[in-house]
């Protein structure tokens, strides 16, 4: 029987002790989102190792999509983190499929519509889509779903290598902006746990990247193209070399004195990517992005950033689904008739 254990109150029900429980038989699948972040990167990590100890084997991490921002693909290389390109045939030779920082069937993830994974272990709100053979953990308190395994690694007294430390580290710090915004008290105690045990030549290698002269280029047209009304700022990027960039520029364009809201859109191959990031408390934009892209694609994140797809954008039209989304962004915002000025 399908269960789902949504947390909603600061005492979740212990992951380590329901991680245990997992009918693991045969070969394991851990699946991140598309395009995995930091937090969906160190998280499957961690739980690699948890499941290595529960159950001695050596589950396979596999993600959609591609890593493109020059600090995710740092983590992946300067740490070692095992991972494989998702195809069709690992979720048939797979015997359990364990889904981590995102949910099935809800645009993001490369696990086909006709498959339920076994377990989900999320921090983002519940899908009605979501539906699993064995349990889902989805703890939508949580700041980081690194916070969550990394918790469950201390309750099963489990040790975490400097590597896998440095990792969790990290995706816990860049997910809650380090513990500036959305975060719980098992975010600071896993940050706070983790913290001897970080390699920081690593980490500063991990977040002071060598950038490439095609990103420099990215942020000069996203300046150039990014229009303010009132306290938002609107970027249509057009064609991006990488999907995580639109999220990569509503990260720079909110930190703009003056800014609230940052609305960004670019296309990468066939779909189009969209960022939004917010600093106001009176907004969910996980909230806010579906309904933007109601009708066209699929949204979901937190309260301050969220994310979306477009899929088949270049096919319909970009240009004309960019005009359409920044109509309805100021429409949803009431600023349809304020006045618009340049960024800078």
């Amino acid at each position: 029987m399908t269960r789902i254990v949504h947390c909603v109150t600061s005492e979740p029900e212990m992951l380590g002790k329901k991680l245990r429980s997992i009918r693991a038989e045969g070969r394991i699948l851990i699946l991140t989102h598309d395009n995995p972040d930091p937090d969906a990167l160190a998280g499957a990590w961690g739980l690699r190792r948890i499941l290595k100890k529960l159950f001695e084997r050596d589950a396979v991490i596999a993600y959609g999509g591609l890593i493109g921002r020059a600090e995710n693909r740092a983590l992946v290389s300067r740490l070692g983190i095992p991972l494989q390109t998702y195809t069709p045939s690992l979720v048939r030779q797979s015997d359990t499929i364990i889904m981590i920082d995102c949910q099935p069937h809800t645009g993001n993830s490369s696990l086909p519509e006709d498959i339920d994974p076994d377990v989900v272990i999320d921090h983002h709100p519940r899908r009605e889509s979501t539906q699993v053979k064995q349990w889902a953990h989805i703890d939508v308190e949580a700041g980081a779903v690194s916070s969550l395994i990394t918790s469950a690694l201390f309750e099963l007294d489990i040790s975490i290598p400097k590597k896998l430390a440095t990792a969790l580290f990290y995706a816990i710090r860049s997910e809650t902006r380090d513990l500036g915004w959305e975060h719980t008290r098992r975010d600071q105690e896993g940050y706070l746990h983790l913290l001897p045990l970080v390699d920081f030549q690593a980490l500063h290698r991990i977040e002071s990247p060598p950038l490439s002269a095609e990103y420099f280029h990215s942020v000069k047209q996203a300046l150039d193209r990014s229009r303010i009304r009132k306290d938002m700022v609107v970027c249509p990027l057009s064609r991006v070399p990488y999907p995580e960039l639109p999220a990569e520029i509503a990260d720079f364009l909110i930190r703009r004195e003056g800014i609230e809201v940052a609305f960004v859109a670019g296309l990468y191959r066939e779909d189009l990517f969209i960022s939004m990031r917010s600093r106001r408390k009176d907004l969910d934009l996980s909230r806010v992005i579906r309904v933007l892209l109601e009708g066209l694609g699929t949204g979901g994140g937190h309260e301050r950033m969220a994310g979306g797809r477009v899929p088949g954008a270049a096919a319909r039209g970009y240009r004309h689904l960019e005009a359409e989304l920044t109509g309805r962004v100021f429409r949803l915002f009431r600023l349809s008739r304020s006045p618009e000025t340049p960024f800078f």
